[in-house]
């Protein structure tokens, strides 16, 4: 039996919902299956689910300097581009997530959505009628897919359980870690010049440093994925070098046949 790895994926999943607050429902029962699975199988895993009405990559995310006592209050804010733009969409969810198993925990959790979430039986919640036929589509993955949902996120959900037999998610390295890393450094390049450069740096360092454990999870998925995308480019120049040369060959005979005409009914 092959050994299991610890692995990241990614869901898309067919649903929006009516407010956040329904959402928010659904974030929840999110974690509480990886948690019921976690338990019944003795995995582990660390998941993050954003809660979103935003269109990705159109804003930025960090916290306010307002001086008060307290948790601060989380900005965001739409890039130059988009400040005056209408970027909100129906309230949706992304899930990231970094499991041992990797390949049985993701079809799992799919199956689990496809099957409760997406009309495969009547569910009083959410209005399923059009959703018959759609089905949750899980996703290669790497760290960061996880900014991009942090980015336009307007709550974040987290989960973190390691199985009874070894720790697979170090202490300071969850999902929750790396939002909170991730938040904090961004806050300081925001707010450079009261936090000074080498607090900036310091707190740059520290998401590096857990965002570098993720990526050495999906290092072998990465360079696979680079393959194929490498093979695929020099299967199109192949074709394209083949269809010049066709296209040069026909040219060719067709000034080589209009030459011969041409020396056929000359006069010497």
């Amino acid at each position: 039996m092959a050994k299991s790895k610890l692995g990241m994926s990614s869901f898309d999943i067919d649903i929006k919902f009516k407010d956040k607050e329904e959402a928010r429902k659904y974030a929840k029962r999110v974690l509480e299956k990886i948690r019921c699975i976690c338990k019944k199988k003795n995995w582990s895993a660390t998941a993050m689910v954003c809660i979103s009405n935003t269109e990705g990559n159109k804003t930025l995310t960090y916290y306010e300097h307002s001086g008060k006592v307290g948790r601060p209050k989380k900005v965001k804010e739409a890039y130059l581009p988009y400040r005056n733009k209408d970027i909100s969409t129906e309230w949706h969810l992304h899930i990231i997530m970094a499991s041992k198993p990797y390949h049985s925990f993701r079809d799992e959790l799919k199956a689990y959505f496809d099957k409760n979430w997406l009309g495969w039986k009547k569910n009083a919640d959410i209005d399923i009628t059009k959703l018959y036929g759609k089905g949750t589509y899980k996703k290669n993955t790497n760290i960061k897919k996880a900014e991009y949902f942090i980015k336009q996120a307007e709550e974040t959900l987290f989960c973190t359980y390691n199985n009874n037999d070894e720790v697979v998610i170090p202490k300071g390295y969850t999902l929750k870690d790396l939002y909170n890393a991730y938040m904090n450094s961004k806050t300081a390049l925001r707010y450079a010049r009261s936090t000074g450069n080498e607090k900036r740096l310091a707190l740059e360092n520290k998401y590096y440093d857990i965002a570098n454990f993720y990526w050495n999870i999906t290092k072998e998925q990465d360079k696979k994925m680079v393959d194929k995308f490498m093979k695929e480019v020099r299967l199109i120049k192949i074709q394209d070098n083949y269809d010049l040369r066709e296209k040069n060959n026909k040219v060719q005979k067709n000034m080589s046949l209009r030459r011969r005409v041409v020396e056929e009914d000359s006069w010497f």
